[in-house]
């Protein structure tokens, strides 16, 4: 049956969550409870509970194929190179985004007054908490999901569908708008385009850890409607929600769009093509 195997991985994936959601309610944790600002501890539990099962439906899916877990996307050229250059660039677009909305007057911007010590451990904690948010999204979306569909339906058709699936979950995160769901998807391609340009996930994942440490920690936006603590910068919107992207956060605003586009563009000429080792080349 053509899509079998991504069809499998997804009730895997999806039946592994559901078990961790029906124990944690069971045992009601203490940090299970809502905050009005997400911690550095909650947020890299919350991940490592989404990594688990990742991993676990990963790990069966290699099984069958008689594949390495890590053949998926994490095997790929000068991983660490990747990995800082997506980072870098990660941190680049979204502050480019946010002098835009600063510049253009659809931000207020405030120093925390963290001090030196605060400032070290917040700084040290967010960014370990990003980069597992990098490795648990891109495994999750545009790991074995990506290639197993890209073998069935070429590339870009495949990246279409992650990206449509990568957009439609972050619906119901607090203060989503439709602008933001938009540019989640533009992101989710974005990623992919990083993916076939250089051959793993590394460089993606390293983006991906990039844009969400600015976010929680640099400037102290909203990330998907969520506040976190303990970030070095209070950036908040002013004037209107489609252009200042609102509670959403900066993901929230058209000029998104812009810096997605500028991204991609970018991309294009500075990221050097790389063959994905488990995808065919038919695969386009």
């Amino acid at each position: 049956m053509p899509g079998w195997r991504a069809l499998l991985y997804s009730l895997l994936l999806a039946a592994l969550v559901f078990a961790e959601i029906l124990l944690l309610t069971r045992i009601r944790p203490p940090w299970l409870r809502h905050e009005s600002q997400m911690t550095a501890g909650v947020a890299a539990i919350n991940e490592v509970l989404l990594l688990v099962p990742v991993f676990m439906a990963t790990a069966i899916m290699a099984g069958i194929e008689r594949q390495s877990v890590f053949s998926y996307g994490l095997t790929g050229p000068r991983p660490l190179r990747n990995l800082s250059g997506g980072l870098f660039c990660g941190i680049a677009a979204l502050s480019f985004l946010i002098l835009l909305l600063v510049g253009g007057g659809l931000a207020l911007m405030h120093w925390r007054w963290l001090s030196a010590l605060g400032i070290l451990g917040h700084a040290s904690a967010w960014l370990g908490v990003s980069w597992l948010i990098g490795l648990t999204e891109e495994s999750a979306f545009r790991g074995y999901l990506l290639q197993a569909l890209a073998q069935e339906m070429g590339f870009w058709p495949a990246a279409l569908v992650t990206s449509l699936l990568f957009a439609v979950l972050h619906i119901t995160n607090a203060h989503e708008n439709m602008i933001g769901i938009m540019n989640v998807f533009g992101a989710g391609l974005i990623l992919c385009l990083a993916i076939k340009r250089t051959g793993s996930l590394w460089w993606s994942i390293g983006f991906h850890a990039g844009w969400d440490y600015s976010e929680n920690f640099l400037y102290g936006t909203h990330d998907s409607g969520q506040a976190c603590a303990g970030a070095l910068l209070d950036t908040l919107p002013h004037g209107p929600l489609w252009l200042s992207g609102g509670l959403a956060g900066p993901e929230g605003s058209l000029l998104g769009l812009v810096t997605e586009l500028l991204c991609a563009g970018m991309m294009l000429i500075f990221l050097r093509p790389q063959a994905l080792k488990n995808i065919a080349e038919s695969a386009g």
